[in-house]
């Protein structure tokens, strides 16, 4: 893995435009899949073995969701949503993407939602200035996930899941694995981030 550079760029809130989230909405929405192909992976359940407490959803029937603790809040993910839970809401802004809207929301709730009955009146999606920090601070931990799969999987894995998802008639590939790293990167740490279809040369993970 190569060095990052040790003097990062700030990312002014005037860089920080809606398309550059809905390059994040859309890298989630790989990431879905890709979340999805680890739960099923030969050498067993990956987000169990990074962490990982599996519960039965309380909203979907027969679905399950996965929980693990992380800066003073709570990761939770679900097929049909992903995000992120403070238990401080007064102080931190959190995170929910929603598969089925393609969207990112901004809240301040403590308490995971209900995949499939969600409370839009306390969700926020057009506030750069609650979606840029709260969507760095998620993707901030998703690279630490991605660098631990690549680690303990080799790239291949995330190769194969990109190309499966790519064959899929209703896929919605997105950047290719090395390419999507190194753009969630800049995200999490605030750089100067380019748009995803600028991305042209991989480096590696």
């Amino acid at each position: 893995m190569k060095a990052w550079p040790p003097k990062p760029t700030a990312l002014s809130a005037a860089s920080l435009t809606r398309g550059h989230l809905n390059d994040l909405t859309k890298a989630l929405g790989q990431q879905m899949f890709f979340w999805g192909r680890d739960v099923l992976h030969p050498s067993g359940n990956l987000l169990i073995r990074h962490g990982f407490e599996k519960h039965e959803s309380p909203g979907l029937k027969g679905t399950s969701c996965y929980r693990k603790a992380w800066a003073g809040g709570v990761i939770e993910l679900h097929g049909a949503c992903a995000g992120w839970y403070p238990q401080r809401p007064e102080s931190s802004v959190g995170f929910l993407f929603i598969r089925t809207d393609r969207r990112c929301y901004a809240h301040r709730e403590s308490q995971p939602a209900i995949p499939g009955s969600y409370d839009y009146e306390k969700l926020v999606s057009g506030e750069l200035g609650l979606l840029g920090p709260a969507g760095r601070l998620f993707s901030e931990w998703l690279v630490n996930y991605e660098s631990w799969i690549y680690h303990e999987c080799g790239p291949q894995h995330r190769q194969d899941c990109h190309a499966m998802l790519a064959r899929l008639p209703a896929g919605r590939p997105w950047l290719t694995p090395d390419l999507a790293l190194e753009w969630l990167r800049l995200f999490a740490r605030g750089i100067a981030v380019p748009r995803a279809q600028q991305m042209r040369h991989p480096r590696a993970a």
